[in-house]
């Protein structure tokens, strides 16, 4: 099976115990469908995570060696990937508290232990398929990611009102126009089309101040001039465009 790139989909998994990762390992050597290469701690993860593309899917342990489930997820999300792996914590007999708290961490899905190892990569190949969550999920982390590369202020809540624009167009409607979307957002927030127009004006305005490699190529993609800002209609649009075909989608 193939991920929405058109390549073979991969896993890491990670488990303290040193037989189930040999398991693992062997029957996975049998499948066709995916790749699996295996981790003994959660530092070995992130530094997997760090220095090689990132899996389609991640299958952890609740219990590790050396650090916690959470601790492992906090990490991952602090690398900032751009395309982050769809998440698959193994637990024994979790509390309805505790699955909250994973979901809420990162986690997509837990398998309770023991399980099949079919069953477990059957598991992993639904959630690393082009299904609507992960798609949903890498949408948000590539507008994140050139938001950061054009240094969107984080305190300035145009941005975030840019990021809910553009997913937005990516996932629903790219035929949407910068003043629907504006007023979408004021009956969500209780406040006016024009309030929010001047936010997103600030935002981008001040990324246009900033001026970062990724922004001036961007205006020279879309033959526009760097002295002055871009429209709102043209930056949301152009960012939602490029994550489009980012993802292929």
């Amino acid at each position: 099976m193939t991920n929405a790139a058109g390549t073979t989909l991969t896993a890491l998994f990670a488990d303290g115990d040193g037989k189930v990762c040999s398991a693992v390992g062997l029957y996975a050597q049998l499948q066709q469908d995916i790749q699996v290469t295996v981790a003994g701690t959660g530092r070995q993860v992130l530094e997997r995570l760090r220095e090689s593309p990132p899996p389609d899917v991640l299958i952890v342990d609740m219990l590790l060696p050396d650090i916690s489930v959470f601790e492992l997820l906090a990490g991952v999300g602090r690398l900032c990937l751009k395309d982050p792996p769809a998440v698959l914590v193994t637990m024994r007999a979790p509390s309805e508290a505790m699955a909250r708290r994973l979901l809420t961490a990162g986690a997509d899905f837990f398998m309770l232990k023991p399980y099949r190892l079919e069953e477990l990569l059957d598991t992993a190949i639904y959630l690393a398929a082009d299904n609507d969550t992960l798609r949903q999920r890498r949408v948000r982390s590539h507008i994140n990611w050139h938001l950061r590369a054009y240094r969107s202020p984080p305190e300035l809540v145009g941005g975030n009102y840019i990021r809910w624009m553009a997913e937005e167009l990516v996932l629903r409607d790219p035929n949407t126009t910068a003043e629907e979307l504006y007023c979408q957002l004021a009956a969500r927030y209780y406040t006016t089309p024009n309030t929010i127009s001047k936010a997103v004006g600030r935002a981008v305005r001040a990324m246009w101040k900033q001026a970062t490699p990724a922004y001036l190529e961007l205006c020279r993609q879309l033959g526009e001039s760097t002295d002055k800002p871009l429209s709102n209609r043209k930056f949301v649009m152009s960012l939602a465009e490029r994550v489009r075909w980012e993802l292929g989608l």
